[in-house]
């Protein structure tokens, strides 16, 4: 999360990242083959600095401060426009219990988050001390002389991990309905395993890599899926898929910062008490795909299709291009603490809101040609279209998988 935190200070965390620890495997519905499993091993980039307003307006992720004399006129606002960039690999692991049952493990493991605040400065009003308005280094040095530095910019979680998915998929049997409407239908869960790291609570600018922190993916999902499939020469040249899911967030308990590091902006202990409960907004959620086959690429009977080529043929094609759109819906967070007017500050950034993801990917697949590797690259977008306050995060991840079967 990104957010100034109380009226006299500011706290930036990690925000909204894209991660890329939701099933590899490529569709809504599929599985694995009963034994076979699945290496996928992705790069992941992503960058926020959009925040959206109630009304639909970027806004920079943190707001201006308003500083004041003791006793007296304001010196001005500290104004911020962070930048925020997450670095990570994800690897995960698929096991094909049954063809129709798929479990799964994914540990995102952080390499770097930096963090450029960005700060500026609004003069205030006139100071008869000083013959004008408080500049930019005469509040800064005035700080320091309290024992309050100037916000540097972060760079760290060097390996930490993030909160580690497990998962399971059950392609549903072939139901009349389903056979009518020539499509078929899954259903998918994840749960988060609290492996990951909160950020220092006495730091102004620092990082966590929990599911709170990230933003992505909640503490525990449950999806439903369907897809149809159109094919030409045997081949599904084209799938539509759905996707509707519900992400449960999990309370939990954070420290308050005391105000050792930055006393002038954290601290807060002293009111709030040394803990808070934090109630984040579950995830209600619609997603839709299309996927595009434009070259199916050579077809052999190699040894990943026991030598049979009419195995061969139902292995993915070459080449697979992808896009979709998923509509999040994000609830109301809470707070409870020992000061309500603190907790209500922290509600207040927290509405309910939406946030909106356009991903566009491409997937090459050896099988058909004998190798058992895919390589893929995909793009998520959150500022293409307007959110309701949330944070905007746009992510690149590039991978791999291998398939394995040992019998």
């Amino acid at each position: 999360m990104i957010g100034w935190i109380g009226r006299a200070g500011l706290a930036v965390c990690a925000c909204a990242v894209a991660l890329a620890a939701r099933p590899a495997v490529a569709g809504y519905t599929s599985t694995l083959p009963q034994g076979a499993f699945l290496l996928d091993g992705g790069w992941v980039e992503a960058d926020t600095e959009v925040a959206w307003g109630n009304e639909r307006q970027p806004l920079p992720l943190l707001q201006g401060l308003d500083r004041y004399e003791p006793g007296g006129g304001l010196q001005g606002t500290i104004t911020a426009r962070p930048f925020v960039r997450y670095r990570m690999v994800v690897g995960q692991l698929f096991y094909g219990v049954t063809d129709s049952v798929t479990v799964a493990v994914g540990v995102p493991i952080i390499t770097s988050a930096r963090i450029a605040p960005n700060l500026g400065w609004t003069p205030g009003d006139y100071q008869t001390s000083l013959g004008r308005s408080y500049s930019e280094d005469d509040f800064w040095q005035w700080a320091r002389s309290m024992g309050q530095p100037k916000p540097a910019a972060y760079d760290g979680n060097h390996g930490d991990p993030a909160d580690i998915v497990v998962g399971a998929r059950w392609r549903l049997p072939e139901l009349a309905w389903l056979e009518a409407l020539g499509a078929r239908a899954a259903l998918s869960t994840q749960i988060a395993l609290p492996t990951g790291v909160d950020p220092d609570p006495e730091e102004l600018v620092a990082a966590g890599t929990k599911v709170w922190d990230l933003h992505s993916y909640a503490d525990a999902e449950f999806h439903l899926s369907l897809e149809r499939q159109w094919l030409w020469d045997g081949v599904p040249r084209l799938t539509v898929g759905v996707d509707g899911f519900y992400g449960w967030m999990r309370p939990r308990t954070l420290t308050t910062s005391t105000g050792a590091r930055h006393p002038l902006l954290l601290t807060y202990a002293a009111y709030v008490g040394p803990t808070y409960t934090l109630d984040p907004g579950d995830f209600r959620a619609v997603g839709a795909a299309i996927e595009v086959v434009p070259l199916v690429g050579p077809t052999w009977a190699t040894l990943v299709s026991g030598h049979s080529l009419a195995k061969a043929r139902a292995l993915p094609p070459l080449l697979t291009l992808i896009a979709g759109h998923t509509y999040n819906s994000v609830g109301q967070s809470r707070f409870e603490s020992a000061s309500a007017v603190w907790s209500w500050d922290r509600e207040k950034q927290w509405k309910p809101g939406d946030k909106n993801t356009v991903r566009l990917a491409a997937e090459l697949s050896l099988l058909r040609m004998g190798l058992p590797l895919q390589l893929y690259v995909s793009y998520r977008n959150q500022e293409w279209v307007p959110g309701r306050n949330t944070r905007a995060s746009n992510s690149f991840v590039a991978g791999a998988r291998l398939l394995l079967k040992f019998w």
